[in-house]
């Protein structure tokens, strides 16, 4: 409204009409600006910062998977749960060193903001540093942090000031004895330098993270507890503060382990007063950790208190950690939610036993499922030492939706000859050709407007063709004007533009961008294989699909088992739910895409199964339960003939 607004009333100008052409470029210019910003915020996908428990939890999440996902977002309501709302200044250090990483563009970052708009980029691996300039959590920093840089385009140094060991977040030495190994199943690690540790209210504390890049995440199965294998710890103190306190925490905590567990079973629980240049004022606390033999590793800690005895700090400690392993649970009360955006992102199905589900994890979920579109499953799992609510045992899983990390490649020139071997090494990407002369003026003046194109769009390939040096070429593409863009996709031409008109390039761009990226948010995409079709199927075909397997497949007797099939085809974003019996085949769900979208009538496609497994033929055949496809989540592949 308010650009139509502004329309009516700039067109509705004489002085725009006069001659002078300045205050006309000035205002198309202006037109043309608003005219985008309105349709980024089209595109907004907006999150109640109220839910749930209300925190920082659901700002950290949904922030970190807008970068990841290059989707931009509203975060309105932003900690509503809490008696002092809005954004604290460790809350906007992190989005801010977001919005760094990714060039975001960040509205309304300010301290006290109950609302703010997040734009991201492209995910730059180099130098950050980032400051809470109190003793903010720089462990929830990293926690956001870190899952982005995993898909940056190279190596990450962060340098993290604030708290090291802060109430109400993970601890340092959580970070480096639990969530460091834990994260080696799901094929990613990070170097941590602990430079100075630093407490609550002084913070001062540093830590230095490197980060690589990983191709891709891989499912974990966390669910096999195994037996208990080892306790682990460490209890300290720092500043004015006597040894003996962390002694006292430590006696506490093997004392309550062994009531529980037989005094063969290993505690090792390392007593450390902290050397006045390693950390910032006086503090105490502890870690408690559990390893056991199928490599799960648990912790709990506990930060001492004024008038609260060092008894009581190891003892609070050590009851959080006992309580999870009473339900024999894979991952603990702190771990679930860290681990959510992770199963999400990787390729595959993973799944997690832990405790009860605590509001962070519930509100991780949610934030998940709304912007990546996978879907978690939480199942109650029978535990006969259960003896209380603390004791019972959940199975959190979810199909992660295989996202890739995409390595921009430079605009290539190429020589004569190569311009069909490069096409088909694209597949399915799309393509942007530009044919150029080293004499033309208006090919030099747009080349650099080009190179910035290939930079926002990863997932597209971009190439130079000089007419002088690859005639054959520019015959074949009757090249009669330089330059001249050519778009293509499947070695088919889409779309060509003649002349150095910018406009044009980046609204023909974005337009086919668009279908190569659907799975996965632009740039991203969702599974090695390609899913691309030579028809682009749309979200109609997807809600004409649904309804025909409704009427095909029926209501189900009383005697039947349902079950869903996801079905993710090419250039949707929304997986198609087919909902039928377990009795039915895969042929009949082939026989229905088929008869339903004339595009797989006459292009041949299989089905995999994530992450790149075909279906065979004699399985189509199967029954869905016999081939052990109940709930599954397939793609549908385009076979190259």
């Amino acid at each position: 409204m308010r650009f139509c607004n502004t329309l009516f009333r700039l067109l509705s100008s004489p002085s725009i009409y006069s001659n002078n052409s300045s205050r006309l470029n000035r205002t198309l210019k202006k037109l043309s600006k608003m005219a985008q910003q309105t349709a980024n915020q089209s595109n907004l996908i907006t999150i109640d910062g109220s839910y749930l428990e209300g925190g920082g939890q659901i700002l950290r999440n949904s922030t970190a998977l807008s970068v990841l996902l290059d989707i931009p977002i509203r975060v309105e309501k932003i900690r509503a749960g809490r008696a002092q709302g809005g954004l604290r200044p460790q809350h906007l250090t992190g989005i801010q060193l977001l919005a760094q990483l990714s060039e975001a563009k960040l509205h309304n970052g300010n301290i006290g903001a109950t609302e703010i708009y997040f734009t991201p980029k492209t995910i730059k691996g180099g130098n950050y540093l980032a400051d809470t300039k109190t003793a903010g959590s720089v462990c929830l920093m990293m926690q956001t942090a870190i899952p982005c840089l995993l898909f940056a385009n190279g190596s990450s140094q962060l340098r993290l000031l604030g708290g090291t060991n802060a109430d109400f977040a993970p601890e340092i030495d959580y970070y480096s004895m639990v969530f460091q190994p834990i994260a080696k199943r799901f094929n990613f690690g990070f170097d941590m330098n602990l430079v100075r540790r630093g407490y609550y209210p002084r913070g001062g504390g540093e830590v230095r993270i490197t980060v690589n890049p990983v191709d891709q995440l891989v499912a974990a199965d966390l669910t096999d507890f195994g037996q208990i294998k080892r306790f682990f710890g460490r209890a300290f103190v720092s500043g004015t503060l006597p040894k003996r306190i962390a002694h006292e925490m430590a006696e506490a905590a093997k004392n309550l382990i062994h009531k529980q567990y037989a005094k063969e079973i290993s505690v090792e629980i390392e007593v450390v007063k902290e050397p006045d240049n390693m950390a910032t004022g006086s503090a105490t606390g502890i870690i408690v950790g559990a390893e056991t033999t199928t490599g799960c590793i648990l912790g709990a800690s506990a930060l001492g208190k004024r008038e609260v005895p060092a008894h009581e700090v190891g003892t609070q400690a050590t009851q959080d950690l006992l309580e999870d392993l009473s339900s024999q649970a894979c991952v603990d009360r702190h771990l679930q939610d860290q681990l959510i955006i992770i199963m999400a992102l990787a390729t595959g199905h993973s799944k997690i036993r832990s405790g009860p589900l605590t509001d962070h994890t519930k509100t991780a979920i949610a934030v998940a499922e709304l912007l990546t579109k996978t879907k978690f499953t939480v199942t109650e799992v029978s535990n006969s030492a259960a003896t209380n609510t603390h004791n019972s045992a959940f199975i959190i899983e979810c199909d992660g939706i295989g996202h890739r990390r995409i390595v921009h490649m430079p605009v290539k020139e190429i020589n004569d000859g190569d311009l069909k071997k490069e096409l088909e090494k694209a597949g399915d990407k799309l393509v942007l050709i530009d044919f150029f002369a080293t004499w033309c003026g208006p090919c030099k003046k747009v080349a650099p407007t080009i190179e910035k194109l290939s930079e926002s769009h990863p997932n597209a390939v971009f190439l130079k063709v000089d007419v002088d040096q690859c005639e054959t070429e520019a015959r074949q593409y009757e090249i009669s004007a330089m330059p001249t863009f050519v778009f293509i996709r499947s070695s088919k031409e889409l779309e060509r533009i003649r002349g150095a008109d910018v406009d044009a390039i980046e609204k023909t761009l974005a337009k086919h961008y668009k279908a190569t990226a659907a799975f996965g948010g632009e740039g991203h995409s969702m599974l090695e294989t390609s899913t691309a079709s030579a028809a682009v199927t749309t979200e109609t075909d997807r809600e004409r699909l649904e309804k025909a397997a409704q009427e095909l497949f029926g209501k189900p007797s009383k005697e039947q088992t349902m079950t869903t099939l996801r079905l993710r085809l090419p250039d949707i974003s929304t997986p198609v739910n087919i909902r039928l019996s377990t009795d039915r085949t895969l042929n009949e769900v082939r026989h229905l895409l088929c008869n339903t979208i004339s595009s797989f009538e006459t292009n041949p496609f299989e089905f995999m199964e994530p992450p790149a497994m075909k279906i065979k033929p004699e399985d189509e055949a199967k029954t869905i339960s016999e081939a052990k496809l109940t709930n599954a989540v397939l793609t549908v592949k385009k076979i190259s003939v």
